[in-house]
């Protein structure tokens, strides 16, 4: 599932990308993008095996990935960033022990041996030390906050979750139904074209949902 909102500059090379990584079935969530980006993707869809969803409008990244699992055909679903900062060619590494049933959750881990970022800023390293501590009571996987995982479907069926919280991927690690998660090293790539999503408020809105988790896990 790609997540997107004014990547058109990205869309066709992570499109060639996943397409030469992995057989697998590519859902496009486009927020009305006015770039054209939802437009490109339709266009992409006569040449690669890509599921279109188009929404209103700006309607936030958790609600778009849920909206993405549900139009996924497959029981392994997963999420990566239009922006390239994720590689597609980890994917079969991801996908790999839950198709063997040696796990049902796979994130792809920046804070494991041989993981990383490229060029990061020390106040976004410090930001991202600081989001993850938070959030270790919670789960024992070391990079809860990555954007870049795959589930099992049965592991949220059922399951309510919170379409306003940014980080959905904490939200299944706290609230599916699996026995064990693993994480597979990677390294974070610089953005090389567009404009981050990320902001001050993206934090603040983390907090609030962290909070609900907590409370979620306390049975409040």
């Amino acid at each position: 599932m790609v997540p997107t909102y004014n990547e058109r500059e990205n869309l066709k090379e992570i499109v060639e990308r996943l397409a030469a990584a992995a057989d697998v079935e590519v859902v496009v969530v486009d927020d009305a993008s006015p770039d054209g980006t939802g437009d490109l993707a339709e266009e992409l869809s006569s040449i690669y095996n890509i599921k279109v969803v188009r929404r209103a409008g700006k309607l936030g990244l958790s609600s778009a990935i849920l909206d993405g699992f549900n139009a996924a055909s497959s029981d392994i679903v997963g999420v990566i960033d239009a922006d390239l900062q994720h590689p597609p060619e980890l994917i079969p590494k991801l996908i790999e022990p839950l198709k063997k049933g040696e796990a049902q959750v796979s994130f792809g881990s920046r804070k494991v041996a041989g993981g990383g970022v490229e060029n990061w800023p020390a106040w976004r390293k410090v930001v991202s030390w600081g989001a993850a501590l938070l959030a270790r009571p919670l789960t024992s996987v070391k990079d809860s906050m990555s954007g870049f995982f795959f589930v099992k479907k049965d592991v949220i069926e059922g399951v309510k979750l919170d379409t306003i919280g940014f980080k959905l991927g904490l939200e299944v690690l706290v609230k599916g139904k699996y026995d064990k998660a693993v994480e597979v090293p990677y390294m974070f790539k610089s953005r090389q074209r567009g404009q981050s999503k990320l902001g001050g408020g993206e934090f603040m809105n983390y907090l609030a949902h962290l909070l609900k988790l907590y409370r979620y896990r306390m049975g409040i």
